[in-house]
């Protein structure tokens, strides 16, 4: 059976574990704790991209036994007549789990994934946001790059067929300002109600002094129905967390914090602006930069303890806290205990 996968470089959390670390990348077992590199070939050192556990990045997708991963080129190529061309070339690979093969599954060259920010998997159909990377020429003849600008892709890639498919920019209503050309993005934040949640940003001037980081970027959430093909703007604001079926979010004006599990939209007054960042687990809300979570049953606040700035996965009625390479596993009670570190 096909399952959802979702990877960013901040998670890339599997049914059990987790894969951390990219020089080489790490598993580990939630089960046993216990750690391994993700490389199947006997007496390898890990010290170069002939090693999958180099090879797979920063982000890889474990999907159906298969660690998959993107590699990506640019460069500029002499046209002729003087001319030059910035040129991308990106691929979607795959290494297998249990002999650490590496296979190409499809090639394309109008854009540049952007899968450290998220890119998913499912039904067998991969989903990322792309970059054409807003390449500009100077007076001189030079070229650069940057994913910042430009044009912001959907796209897709069949697992079965080996088709990609780009749907087209996301979005070009910032095109009105000249600042939003080297400053727009669009990266997946997850997949919420059977919609991949796309966040798109951009800067309408430089002069932002005097403003706080939220009020720097115009900031726009997208829904892209992966059946029907249908992209258009969200009704919802952008997400401090959202996780298959809970939404989470924040009025930075009042502080309060909503969170939708499905259909159904509750509201907490919680004195912290969780716009940032939050973890929803188990009907707990967890706010790393504030070292504090709350039961949201009672609405009682307790203390992470020495975990401070731990993220958090909830797995089989206990939690995994992890900062970096550092993994711990606790139970409820264990949780609960971390208030006398206060």
């Amino acid at each position: 059976e096909d399952e959802f996968a979702f990877a960013s470089l901040e998670r890339c959390s599997t049914k059990n574990g987790m894969i951390y670390s990219s020089s080489p990348s790490m598993y580990i077992n939630f089960d046993t704790m216990e750690t391994s590199v993700l490389c199947a070939e006997p007496n390898c050192l890990h010290q170069n991209n002939e090693c999958a556990a180099i090879l797979i990045g920063d982000s890889p997708v474990l999907y159906n036994d298969f660690f998959y991963y993107f590699v990506s080129t640019q460069n500029v190529e002499e046209t002729g007549n003087g001319k030059r061309e910035y040129k991308i070339k990106s691929k979607l690979c795959r290494v297998a789990l249990d002999s650490s093969e590496t296979e190409d599954i499809v090639t394309f060259t109008d854009c540049k994934p952007r899968d450290c920010d998220g890119w998913l998997i499912i039904d067998n159909v991969v989903w990322f946001t792309g970059d054409n990377m807003n390449p500009k020429e100077d007076e001189y003849g030079n070229i650069s790059a940057a994913n910042q600008g430009g044009e912001h892709y959907i796209c897709s890639i069949d697992l079965d067929s080996k088709k990609y498919t780009n749907y087209g920019c996301i979005y070009d209503g910032d095109k009105q300002f000249e600042e939003a050309s080297y400053t727009s993005s669009a990266q997946i934040s997850g997949y919420f109600n059977s919609k991949i949640m796309i966040r798109y940003e951009f800067a309408e001037s430089a002069d932002t002094r005097g403003q706080d980081i939220r009020h720097r970027y115009t900031e726009i959430m997208f829904e892209f129905d992966p059946e029907t093909k249908e992209l258009k703007q969200s009704e919802l604001p952008m997400p401090s967390y959202v996780d298959n079926d809970t939404y989470v979010y924040t009025d930075p004006d009042n502080l309060k914090t909503y969170i939708i599990n499905n259909t159904e939209k509750s509201e907490y007054n919680i004195p912290f602006d969780t716009e940032l960042y939050s973890i929803y687990a188990d009907n707990k809300l967890f706010l790393p930069d504030y070292n504090i979570w709350y039961d949201l049953t009672d609405m009682t606040e307790h203390s992470m303890g020495e975990y401070d700035g731990f993220n958090v996965i909830p797995y089989n009625e206990k939690y995994i806290l992890y900062s970096d390479n550092k993994f711990v596993k606790l139970t409820e009670e264990e949780l609960l205990a971390l208030d006398k570190e206060k």
